[in-house]
């Protein structure tokens, strides 16, 4: 993993509440754009409302365009300079240093990443992502993921359990007008 990070190590009970109290978006929906510095993924950003805390939260949903990868963020920019909590569907396996033995250190995706009291990132499973059948369809469907990430950190949809829908922007290719019969006007031949 990375180097310790002070920020965390010097204010780890402002981490966990960051983390594990309740949060909310005000949306319903969320539309992923394509990234600006890479075409091959598309991003999002929005404010989240913390409960007890008043410091600028941001989530940020993240989806390769071709393969089921996705990645799910939460960023306090004014408490340290990287996501503080994120969900990983796919890529490599991490090795926590923290763990006793070398078996256990592996950590396969998905996984959520955040940091020990020391300061140190690691990677864990939750009690659903242990679940091979569970952990595939999550990994598999961003909706599944987005609603499983909620509900590890804590975050209503509008003060309520939900989750919000997830939506590509892909422009139209025809405007279309449900009140106009597109066969108006045809004579056909019999």
């Amino acid at each position: 993993m990375s180097k310790i990070n002070l920020e965390v190590r010097d204010n780890y009970e402002f981490l966990q509440e960051l983390s594990y109290e309740e949060k909310n978006l005000n949306t319903n929906t969320i539309v992923l754009e394509p990234k600006r510095n890479n075409r091959d993924w598309l991003k999002q950003s929005s404010n989240i409302d913390h409960s007890t805390i008043e410091e600028n939260i941001t989530l940020i949903v993240e989806k390769k365009i071709s393969f089921f990868k996705y990645g799910i963020k939460l960023h306090c920019p004014n408490f340290t300079s990287q996501p503080y909590f994120r969900f990983d569907s796919d890529g490599p396996a991490h090795r926590n240093k923290s763990e006793p033995s070398l078996p256990e250190q592996k950590i396969t995706t998905p996984h959520f990443n955040t940091f020990d009291e020391k300061g140190n990132e690691f990677a864990y499973k939750s009690e659903t992502l242990k679940r091979d059948e569970d952990a595939q369809a999550i990994a598999e469907d961003l909706n599944f993921g987005i609603s499983h990430f909620f509900k590890e950190t804590n975050i209503k949809t509008n003060g309520k359990e939900e989750f919000p829908e997830i939506k590509i922007d892909e422009p139209e290719l025809f405007e279309i007008e449900l009140d106009t019969d597109p066969l108006n006007g045809i004579d056909f031949l019999d």
